[in-house]
């Protein structure tokens, strides 16, 4: 694809065309800045999320990110209180991107939008110049989603607050890996165990337990790219406080575990749709709620006055730092 905007017979045929066919009502055609100023006009409030991801790998691994991308901005819609009303894609390619691959992706963008109710949504594309993220398709999700009265977010008085985490760390990253760099990982595991692995790790809904966080009282924070250290820093820079954090609480398949030890690289730093943390009062009432959902929750840490962020390992301390690059990319740059 060439830079810039997309010929108008290449963008009708093979990106609208997968776009236009649900759309059946005149919200699904504003956009989520319509949306926003139509909420703000009937007395409600609109809640913006985004996000980014880049959309590459095998046909297997770019379905997995267009769909983890979706997960993660209906979890921070509602994490608001808010369910998705209409979502804007964009997406940026890279001049060796063939007119058939970008139809492949218009085919699953609409499929994944279809597994998770999405109707409404519309879809932008344009070229752009060549760069290192070669053969690599930017992808921006916007969401937009109403709710009657602004949400009440921030906590106070953070202090003394509990940290409580649910979902697994690095979902997104592990499931990359075990897509992409499966020839090298079975050098030293079983086929039967990857596609197990592979099941587990799919599975970047969070929805039900951000609605179960929420209507508890907690504050929720998503993860995403940067990991769960990214979004821990995150919530402290949202709350201005200090944390002290216990890392051997935080929740890992075992399969995580061992793709990491095989690849040496910190499942903490890697793309981590799929989980959440929810700072409350009373996180022994919040994992009673998430263990009779059955979903998988522990307490982590807890909130404090200052900025230290400490991750306390045994005797040994260090302390959180700020996001600075998504891990999973550099680790699919190497070779094997």
């Amino acid at each position: 694809m060439k830079a810039g905007k997309l010929p108008g017979v290449v963008e009708q045929r093979s990106l609208l065309m997968y776009v236009e066919a649900d759309r059946k009502t005149e919200t699904q055609r504003m956009e989520p800045a319509q949306i926003a100023y139509s909420a703000k006009n009937n007395g409600h409030q609109c809640i913006l999320a985004t996000e980014q991801m880049g959309i590459f790998g095998n046909d297997q691994t770019k379905a997995f990110c267009v769909g983890a991308l979706f997960d993660r901005i209906c979890a921070k819609l509602a994490a608001s209180g808010a369910s998705g009303e209409v979502f804007s894609v964009s997406l940026s390619l890279p001049p060796s991107l063939e007119e058939g691959e970008l139809k492949k992706l218009a085919q699953m963008i609409a499929q994944s939008a279809k597994e998770r109710g999405i109707t409404a949504y519309n879809v932008q594309a344009q070229g752009r110049y060549e760069s290192v993220e070669k053969g690599i398709v930017q992808m921006t999700v916007v969401g937009a989603g109403i709710v009657p009265v602004s949400p009440n977010l921030k906590v106070v008085q953070p202090a003394g607050k509990s940290i409580v985490m649910a979902g697994f760390a690095a979902l997104e990253a592990t499931a990359i890996f075990l897509l992409e760099r499966r020839e090298f990982l079975l050098r030293r595991l079983s086929a039967g165990y990857l596609a197990q692995g592979l099941k587990k790790v799919s599975k970047t809904d969070v929805q039900e337990a951000v609605h179960i966080a929420f209507h508890a009282g907690a504050l929720v924070k998503t993860a995403g790219e940067g990991g769960v250290f990214a979004a821990l820093w995150e919530l402290g820079e949202y709350l201005d406080c200090g944390m002290d954090l216990s890392p051997y609480n935080i929740l890992l398949h075992q399969e995580t575990i061992e793709v990491c030890e095989l690849l040496d690289i910190s499942p903490y730093m890697l793309a981590s749709g799929g989980c959440l943390f929810a700072v409350t009062e009373d996180a022994d009432a919040l994992l009673l709620a998430y263990e009779k959902a059955g979903i998988p929750a522990a307490k982590i840490g807890v909130l404090k006055e200052g900025r230290d962020r400490v991750l306390h390992n045994g005797e040994e301390e260090r302390f959180l730092e700020p996001f600075r690059a998504e891990e999973m990319y550099q680790m699919l740059e190497r070779d094997l």
